[in-house]
């Protein structure tokens, strides 16, 4: 905090406890709110709670003491990824700011109704630019983006990749980046950093109210030079001069760096490393001969260097640089030096550590923030009990002919990609599948195609999409991570009901008051969702397992390796008061779904042996 501030940051974000995406970090105290704010006021700098996990129902009491903690001390703003808290915080915490993480996926203008009372929206890093102008001239909503840091491969709030494969669930602060891992031999999710600094002229003029920097779990080096990078080139532009500070850029590199890359916000959308993992350093060049190189990055005596040779690599530290037959201290790029390494002709020259490059940014002029409130006491919201008729399957199929299967086994409700080119508009008992993450022109032509088809109920991935559905039943696929009975009330309360987050146990689902939703009891959970370039159908880790990779629209989703399959365990569902159960079925459709309804009509069926996992049902996630 003490380097973002010095080096002239306008706002800090930060957490406290586990209530935040960053809980391996060493976050604050919540007895040191008080504290954090004072020393961010007294430098003019605000100070944002982030507060961006989904929350269990046993959660809700310590998560809103925390947020009335942070309001008494004077925090400006909380960051939330469930937009069932927006209303609750907006009306009990007056004058509290509240933006949208970007793990609550808002891709298209269509949750602006959603959005009411929102101070800042913080976009997908998988929307152009364009896109990004257009959001934000539809819903006239200050916008933030991402301008530099670590890239999730997943589209930010639909990874469960890490809570799937170890029970650390990534949407509560807990990743343990299996993207980071080798599949097919390779890292093929393992991202560049993204670096837009020399697109801020562009991201200016689009009306971008604020940049991003993602500094927790890297070092104070990193963020100090981070922030001084994108404040002095913030600076420079407002005084008509834009330029870029090589010394901040090379003091970030040297802290922590892998590849760049613009990202989506710039279409660049292959933005992996599959050949490497981690930290690189700053390439110096390759070395000639009798150690003379040109140099490609500034290079100073006493700087940490990798030498990488056919062979492998190993480290060294600039001892002595001589330029035109005489010693240095330092050199720029572009001159031509001899170096004097541990190194032979042909090794690569990679800078890894070295001092300071830069001056203190030497922040003046900002007068002190006044926030001045009397302490509220929030009381946790007391939803009703309330509960679905039922018992009902719904199936989720992905094909037409698996769609009339599906009717035909006893199926009360079918939903097939309303994008199919054979999807059947004069069908009124096959509803519309709405695909997740939708930019702006799909969400728009996926309300018309709802239109034309005028069905009885939908599913929907998208919540900006299905907030305008009218006049039928909408079911929000596991996408909408609905997590406890805030969400699942504010659900219904909208005229939706959701398909329960699979990261929940029985024993959790068996704490809801409100049991207006939908149990996910049988398929291939969605692991990952991305935009980004994935021409794999299979994904194969180290330790043998394959996931399989369907495309959708411009995504891909990731599968689980093993379907899940709860069989007998809807009745203990339909005991709990839970009677809405979905099926995602690509094989054996009517099989499986005769199968349930079988269960769910009294016959003991034995569960298939092997191939089938519980999932989270028995154990949850942490």
């Amino acid at each position: 905090m003490k380097a973002a501030v010095a080096e002239g940051a306008d706002a800090v974000y930060f957490g406290v406890g586990a209530f935040n995406a960053r809980r391996r970090a060493d976050n604050f105290k919540e007895s040191e709110l008080n504290d954090v704010a004072s020393y961010c006021h007294d430098k003019g700098v605000r100070a944002y709670l982030a507060a961006n996990i989904l929350v269990k129902n046993g959660e809700l009491a310590g998560y809103f003491d925390l947020i009335s903690g942070a309001y008494s001390a004077g925090i400006d703003a909380v960051i939330v990824q469930e937009l069932s808290f927006l209303p609750l915080i907006k009306n009990s915490f007056p004058d509290l700011g509240v933006h949208i993480s970007t793990q609550a996926g808002v891709f298209n203008s269509f949750y602006a109704t959603l959005l009411s009372g929102a101070d800042m929206v913080i976009m997908p890093r998988e929307l152009s630019l364009k896109q990004v102008k257009e959001f934000r001239e539809k819903t006239n909503l200050p916008v933030e983006v991402f301008v530099q840091g670590a890239l999730c491969f997943s589209v930010s709030g639909q990874c469960l990749m890490s809570s799937f494969l170890g029970g650390r669930s990534g949407n509560r602060g807990l990743c343990a980046q299996p993207c980071r891992k080798r599949y097919n031999g390779r890292y093929l999710l393992s991202t560049k950093d993204l670096c837009l600094v020399e697109r801020l002229p562009e991201i200016v003029n689009a009306g971008v109210s604020s940049l991003k920097i993602e500094g927790r779990l890297r070092s104070h080096e990193y963020v100090g030079a981070a922030t001084a990078l994108y404040r002095r080139a913030l600076d420079s532009l407002t005084k008509g001069g834009f330029g870029i500070d090589e010394d901040a850029m090379m003091d970030m590199e040297l802290a922590y760096s892998r590849e760049y890359t613009s990202g989506g916000m710039f279409k660049d959308y292959d933005v992996t490393t599959p050949d490497a993992c981690g930290k690189r350093g700053v390439r110096v060049g390759v070395l000639g001969k009798n150690g003379f190189l040109k140099l490609e990055a500034a290079i100073m005596v006493g700087d940490g260097v990798g030498v990488f040779t056919s062979r492998g690599g190993h480290g060294d530290i600039v001892r002595r640089i001589e330029a035109g037959g005489k010693d240095v201290f330092g050199a720029k790029s572009g001159q031509t030096v001899r170096l004097f390494l541990n190194a032979k002709e042909g090794d690569e020259i990679v800078l890894t550590s070295g001092g300071a490059r830069r001056k203190p940014y030497g922040m003046k002029g900002r007068g002190k923030i006044v926030v001045e409130r009397k302490p509220v006491i929030f009381k946790t919201p007391q939803t009703p009990p309330a509960h679905l008729s039922g018992p009902m399957l719904l199936a989720k199929v992905y094909s037409l002919e698996d769609a009339k299967e599906a009717m035909k086994a006893g199926a009360d409700g079918v939903y097939y990609n309303v994008f199919a080119k054979d999807f059947p508009f004069e069908e009124k008992n096959v509803g519309p599948y709405v695909p997740r993450c939708l930019a702006e022109w799909n969400a728009r032509q996926a309300l018309g195609l709802i239109e034309q088809a005028r069905p009885k109920s939908v599913l929907a991935g998208d919540l900006g999409a299905a907030s305008m559905v009218r006049n039928c039943e909408v079911y929000l696929d596991v996408s909408c991570n609905a997590f406890n009975d805030v969400d699942v009330s504010y659900y219904n309360g909208l005229g939706m009901t959701p398909v329960i987050s699979p990261e929940l146990s029985l024993k959790e689902l068996d704490g809801f008051r409100d049991r207006r939703f939908v149990a996910y009891v049988h398929g291939r959970v969605p692991l990952m969702t991305t935009k980004y370039t994935l021409e794999e159908t299979k994904l194969a880790d180290e330790m043998g397992y394959a996931f399989p990779a369907r495309g959708e629209l411009d995504q891909k989703q990731i599968q689980n390796s093993v379907p899940l399959g709860l069989f007998d365990g809807v009745k203990r569902l339909e005991r709990q008061g839970v009677v809405r159960y979905l099926l995602d079925v690509e094989e054996d459709v009517a099989g499986t779904v005769e199968t349930y309804r079988r269960i769910l009509s009294g016959e003991r069926i034995k569960k298939p042996k092997g191939g089938y996992t519980l999932g989270h049902y028995m154990r949850g996630v942490t």
